[in-house]
C-alpha cells in the first residue's frame, strides 16, 4: 500500500515539472517575438559649404548730427526783449528783423540823435519858410537874384542836414533795438524770451545750415592714421542710411577719452534728419579674401586647440583649424578647412569626433 503511494507522489512531482518547463517555454517563445526597440543616437545639426570669400572690415562709431554751419545772433546793446519773431525750425533770410528789444544803455545817445534830429527838423523847416519869403520878394522884383539863389541853397543844405539826422536816428535805434539775421538759415534755437533782460552779446537765437549736417567722430588714436579727409563712409539712422565724407581732422586729442575728432559731412538737402540725432558712421577699414564661417562653428574647450566638424557622410570628423580675424558674427580660418567642405554650423557644441547626424531638412 506504501509502496503505491509513493509512485503517486513521483507521478504527480514529475507532471507538476513538465507543466513548469511548458509554461517556461512558451513564455520565451512570446519574448523573442517582441521587437526590442533600439535608440536613435544621430544628432540634427545644420551645414554650410565652405569657400573662399571676401569680407570687409569695418570701423563704426557713433555721434551727434549738428548743423553743417550754425552760429548764435544777439543784440548790440542791453535791455528788455519786447518781440521774438520766429521759433525753432522756421526759416528765415538774411537781414530779416527777428527781434525787438527796449535798450537800456543806450538810452542817452538814442536821446542826443533824437534832439540832434529835432534841431535840423526845425532849421529845414524854418530855411524853408525863409526860402519861400525870399522867392515871393525875387518874382516881385525886389530882391535881388543873388539872394535868392543863397536862400535856396540854405534850403538844399538844411534839407541834407534834416534827412542825414533822420538816418542817424534810425541807426541808433533800430540797430541798438532790433536784432537782424545776419545770414539766411534755419533756427536752430530759441535762447530768449519775451520779457527777458539780455545783456550785449547774449545769444537769443541760433541759426545754421541743415541743408548739409555734420557729425564730429571720437577716433581712439590707435586708429586714427588710417582716416583720410575724403574717405568715404555710410551714415546709418534706424532703418535708413546715407553716404558722407571725411572733411576734416582736428588737431588735437580728447586729453579725457584719447581720441580724435574726425568730422564728417553728410547731405540732408531733404531735411529728414535733424540736429541733435545720434548716427551709427561705418566705413570699411580693409577688404579680406578667405575662408570664413559662423563664429558659433568653431569650438575650443580649456587648453584644447580650435576646432570644427565636418561632416562626411552620416558622421562628422573633429578638425583642428587655424583662426584669424573676426568680422561680424564670422571668423576667419586660415588653414584647416579647404572650400567644399560641409562645416557644421549649428549642433556643433553636442558632438564628438565621429558622432552620427542626422542634417536639418534631409529626409524629414
Amino acid at each position: 500500500m506504501i509502496k503505491v503511494r509513493k509512485k503517486w507522489i513521483v507521478l504527480a512531482i514529475v507532471v507538476l515539472i513538465a507543466a513548469g518547463l511548458a509554461v517556461a517555454y512558451d513564455r520565451k517563445g512570446t519574448d523573442q517575438a517582441e521587437p526590442v526597440p533600439v535608440a536613435d543616437d544621430a544628432k540634427l545639426v545644420e551645414t554650410e559649404t565652405a569657400k573662399s570669400d571676401q569680407l570687409s572690415r569695418y570701423s563704426e562709431l557713433s555721434g551727434t548730427l549738428s548743423p553743417g554751419e550754425e552760429a548764435p545772433i544777439s543784440f548790440e546793446a542791453s535791455g528788455r526783449i519786447t518781440e521774438m519773431y520766429y521759433k525753432e525750425g522756421d526759416q528765415v533770410a538774411a537781414g530779416e528783423i527777428m527781434a525787438q528789444m527796449v535798450a537800456t544803455e543806450y538810452s542817452l545817445q538814442l536821446a542826443q540823435s533824437e534832439a540832434a534830429m529835432e534841431k535840423s527838423r526845425v532849421a529845414y523847416q524854418k530855411a524853408g519858410d525863409d526860402f519861400n519869403r525870399m522867392e515871393e520878394l525875387y518874382r516881385q522884383g525886389v530882391l535881388s537874384k543873388n539872394d535868392y539863389e543863397i536862400a535856396r541853397d540854405r534850403l538844399t543844405v538844411a534839407e541834407k542836414d534834416y534827412l542825414l539826422a533822420q538816418e542817424s536816428y534810425s541807426l541808433v535805434n533800430e540797430g541798438k533795438n532790433q536784432l537782424r539775421a545776419p545770414t539766411g538759415g534755419t533756427v536752430i534755437a530759441k535762447l530768449s524770451s519775451v520779457g527777458q533782460i539780455v545783456d550785449t552779446g547774449t545769444p537769443v537765437y541760433r541759426i545754421g545750415q541743415v541743408n548739409q549736417l555734420k557729425v564730429i567722430l571720437p577716433v581712439p588714436d590707435t586708429e586714427i592714421s588710417t582716416w583720410e579727409k575724403g574717405d568715404a563712409v555710410t551714415l546709418l539712422l534706424h532703418n535708413h542710411s546715407k553716404n558722407g565724407r571725411v572733411t576734416r581732422i582736428l588737431p588735437t586729442t580728447n586729453q579725457g577719452t584719447g581720441t580724435i575728432g574726425v568730422e564728417v559731412a553728410v547731405d540732408n538737402s531733404g531735411r529728414d534728419w535733424f540736429p541733435g540725432q545720434v548716427v551709427r558712421v561705418r566705413r570699411a577699414m580693409e577688404t579680406m579674401e578667405g575662408i570664413f564661417v559662423p563664429v558659433q562653428a568653431v569650438l575650443s574647450y580649456g587648453e584644447e586647440k580650435p576646432h570644427v566638424f565636418i561632416a562626411s557622410g552620416d558622421k562628422v570628423v573633429k578638425t583642428t583649424v587655424a583662426t584669424g580675424q573676426l568680422i561680424g558674427d564670422r571668423l576667419e580660418i586660415l588653414s584647416g578647412l579647404k572650400p567644399g567642405d560641409q562645416v557644421v554650423v549649428r549642433g556643433a557644441e553636442k558632438l564628438f569626433d565621429g558622432s552620427v547626424i542626422k542634417q536639418a531638412g534631409v529626409g524629414q
